[in-house]
């Protein structure tokens, strides 16, 4: 079994030479004595024992207390304090440092051997306590990153399959109900003019749907997969994104752009874009009638933002919690993949803010990698 070695820090030699014969005694290895602080300092930078006995009363620059903050602090040293004084500010001081025990002058050769012993069996405890927690972090920490790669893969997948959808849309389904109107249109002139007149109303309301399909069926397929955003960049699928809003939903709502970055890489661009889009889901859902909404894409120290801001009803703070909502969840998710925060700012009767904050790679002027 390996001895504990312990270094004395005591002022009176008597009393160090006695305590040095009783740890021989016990099994223990002295690993030295000092009798002062400085004296202290240097040995446990030195000898680097299992454990200190340390006079609370140390004559010199450092103190009995300091000596133990320190051997805590930097090495992870646990200390019993050997003191004559019990008066309530001494006892604090040390309490404060963190000891493993105070053993009373004169002391009891038993009554030192059992509060050495429980020192070193707490110590060894809190430090396997402690490489467990450590460990514990680790593994979570990979854990977090994993699911991280995973929803950013879903995220991936789930835009490609989008853009799928949004293709076959553009490029059959709307051609087809494009061709649908003319034709329809075409053997509308065939008819005799008194049906014509006569079932006018009836053409036009037809036509109206036709042109309604038509339009709803491009909106999807924006959505889906803003051709935009990949032709003219972020900012220009913003204003886009703003204005099939407004049309859909009657609710006015404007881009600003202060200073945004000039280059935006896809991927990061496409994570905003979504965040937009779900921020805007959630004013139709959530902020009431009579609503205005700003878009706000602008510069700030270190990176950019984004904003989305409504003027509706608001919501308790509680309530906007992204585990308490699967859009709130994505977005937040979505922000942290491109090495953004989000927030969000509520006040019932004042509106909603959602903000996304994102710094530029080491500090470019741009975000294009």
């Amino acid at each position: 079994m390996v001895k504990s070695r312990i270094l004395i820090v005591e002022d009176e030699r008597i009393t160090s030479d006695h305590l040095g014969r009783l740890l021989k005694r016990r099994g223990y290895e002295i690993a030295g004595i000092a009798s002062n602080g400085s004296e202290a300092l240097d040995r446990l930078k030195r000898d680097r024992p299992d454990l200190m006995l340390v006079d609370i009363g140390l004559p010199g620059i450092y103190d009995g207390v300091q000596i133990a903050q320190l051997a805590r602090e930097d090495y992870e040293i646990p200390v019993v304090f050997l003191t004559a004084f019990s008066d309530p500010d001494t006892i604090r001081r040390a309490r404060e440092s963190g000891p493993y025990g105070f053993i009373v002058k004169p002391f009891v050769e038993e009554e030192l051997h059992a509060t050495i012993e429980i020192a070193i069996q707490q110590h060894w405890e809190r430090k396997v306590r402690k490489e467990e927690t450590l460990a514990t972090a680790k593994v979570l920490s990979s854990t977090k990153e994993e699911l991280r790669a995973v929803t950013a893969r879903l995220f991936r997948i789930q835009e490609e399959e989008r853009a799928q959808i949004a293709r076959d849309l553009h490029d059959d389904v709307s051609q087809r109900s494009a061709l649908l109107q003319l034709s329809f249109q075409a053997l509308w002139q065939r008819f005799p003019v008194e049906i014509r007149n006569a079932h006018a109303a009836d053409y036009r309301v037809i036509l109206a749907e036709l042109g309604t399909l038509s339009q709803q069926l491009r909106d999807i397929s924006h959505q889906l997969h803003p051709s935009v955003l990949d032709d003219l960049g972020l900012v220009a699928a913003l204003k886009s994104l703003a204005e099939s809003f407004e049309r859909r939903y009657s609710l006015p709502t404007r881009v600003i752009a202060r200073d945004p970055p000039t280059h935006i890489s896809a991927d990061l661009s496409v994570e905003l874009y979504r965040i937009a889009q779900e921020a805007l889901s959630n004013v139709v859902r959530h902020a009431g009638e009579d609503v205005t909404v700003t878009i706000t894409l602008q510069r700030s120290p270190g990176g950019f933002e984004l904003s989305i801001g409504d003027t509706g009803s608001g919501m308790d703070t509680e309530k906007l919690k992204p585990a308490n909502g699967l859009g709130l969840k994505s977005m937040a998710e979505r922000a942290a993949l491109i090495g953004g925060s989000l927030a969000i700012k509520s006040v019932l009767g004042e509106g909603t803010c959602i903000r996304v904050r994102v710094p530029l790679p080491d500090g470019r002027e741009d975000a294009s990698k």
